[in-house]
């Protein structure tokens, strides 16, 4: 993978109109091939910027709120999904503080 595309997976991973986020507030079922593919480039974005004093504002722009793009009310799915999302924004925000603590 180059780090041009794993930057473009990120983005349109996670901002773009076909993002995972975008889907699930289009009460589409999560898109875990897309999601994967996300983490696999976020994986890949960490190891590339790891000794970096900064990241490319398309990366940031992605990492902004990532836990609010997983949280929805109580009802929007049902409760299982709910735990899962919330720990998927939980993990995304996660990478995000190692993404930009350097």
């Amino acid at each position: 993978m180059r780090i041009e595309q794993a930057i473009d997976t990120i983005y349109n991973g996670l901002v773009s109109e076909n993002s995972v986020p975008v889907k699930l507030r289009t009460y589409k079922k999560l898109d875990i091939e897309q999601l994967d593919q996300v983490r696999k480039a976020l994986d890949f974005a960490l190891e590339y910027y790891k000794n970096k004093s900064s990241i490319p504002k398309k990366i940031a722009i992605s990492m902004v709120d990532i836990y609010g793009a997983f949280s929805f009310k109580k009802g929007y799915f049902d409760d299982k999904t709910l735990m899962e999302l919330e720990d998927i924004g939980i993990e995304l925000q996660k990478i995000a503080l190692r993404l930009f603590s350097g």
